[in-house]
């Protein structure tokens, strides 16, 4: 599994000091992006490849809310890949290892014309990678 950790930064926080719920989907996506770039395959090389990847659906369950001074770790694994589809399963904890968010990514590769494509096909290479990911080697 691979783990991501930074600090919360204060401009995620509302007047409360509680982390708004939109950000944690923006720390889902640098969870997955750094999971992508020190796997070899980062996502900037797949656009100018030609490939992008977009989200097709997220399912975020809220176990506890996080502040400003608080650390977070994202464990994400890839738990499912077709070679036209994949999905991610994230769980993110403080600190102090209280779940505070679980969730579940799909995504879908698709061209320039943003129609669905086959990794095997338009990139072998990236394709092979990507299998060796799902639930590994983190």
């Amino acid at each position: 599994m691979y783990e991501y950790t930074r600090a919360v930064f204060y401009y995620e926080t509302d007047k409360m000091g509680v982390v708004h719920h939109s950000n944690y989907v923006r720390w889902l996506e640098e969870a997955r992006t750094a999971f992508f770039n020190d796997s070899g395959i980062p996502y900037a090389q797949m656009e100018a490849d030609g490939v992008v990847i977009p989200v097709t659906n997220i399912d975020l369950k809220f176990k506890r809310f996080s502040s400003y001074g608080d650390s977070f770790t994202v464990r994400v694994e890839m738990t499912r890949y077709t070679g036209v589809r994949f999905e991610m399963a994230y769980t993110v904890a403080n600190q102090n290892g209280d779940k505070l968010l679980e969730a579940v990514t799909g995504h879908a590769f698709v061209g320039d014309d943003h129609r669905p494509v086959a990794l095997s096909r338009v990139l072998p290479g990236r394709h092979e990678v990507m299998q060796t990911l799902v639930r590994g080697p983190f």
